[in-house]
């Protein structure tokens, strides 16, 4: 039999292996084929929430914003939801509310994401357009006002490389309730 020529050469592939297996983990730091894609921007690199050590996850981040949402339940106003929803970053948001009756409208957003700490919230009606940063990741959500008459739309810019989601209740307020600018759209700016 031919099993003497086969001695040699298994022995020169277990020393040629074993080699590369040594090697692999000599790289040294930062050299290594890197397990996340690098960010392509600047504002990649900001992070939402301080670093806790575990990944970020969708359900913990879905609880995380019901918090900020919820965390203007005792503010003394009495809300009436109209509306909820929520959206991945990577889509954006672009939603236009309809705003009858008398009370004011009260549009609260979150956001909670890995990798990006605010994103744009753009409100316009008719010709009158404002444009708002929206912290990620924060303890409590963003409030705008809108007073009622024509609909308005809310547009939140997508971050197609991110993960994350954007969290938004809209609700209706008495004006009395109505703290800060009446209406966010116009802006109050001075």
């Amino acid at each position: 039999m031919h099993l003497y020529r086969l001695v040699p050469l298994g022995a020169a592939l277990t020393i040629l292996l074993s080699g590369c297996a040594v090697d692999a983990g000599k790289e040294p730091p930062g050299q290594g084929t890197p397990s996340v894609k690098p960010p392509e921007t600047h504002e990649e690199l900001k992070t939402s929430a301080p670093d806790s050590g575990r990944p970020w996850e969708s359900d913990d981040a879905m609880q995380r914003a019901e918090r900020a949402l919820d965390a203007h339940d005792e503010d003394g106003s009495d809300p009436q939801r109209s509306g909820s929803g929520s959206a991945h970053i990577a889509s954006g948001v672009n939603k236009t509310f309809q705003a009858p009756g008398k009370r004011w409208y009260r549009l609260d957003i979150t956001c909670d994401a890995r990798g990006v700490e605010e994103l744009t919230l753009t409100l316009t009606r008719g010709d009158a357009e404002q444009a708002y940063g929206i912290g990620c990741g924060d303890r409590e959500a963003d409030q705008f006002n809108i007073p009622p008459g024509a609909p308005f739309t809310a547009r939140v810019d997508t971050v197609r490389s991110g993960t994350g989601l954007v969290l938004w209740r809209l609700n209706t307020i008495a004006p009395d309730d109505v703290d800060g600018c009446d209406d966010d759209i116009d802006g109050c700016g001075g």
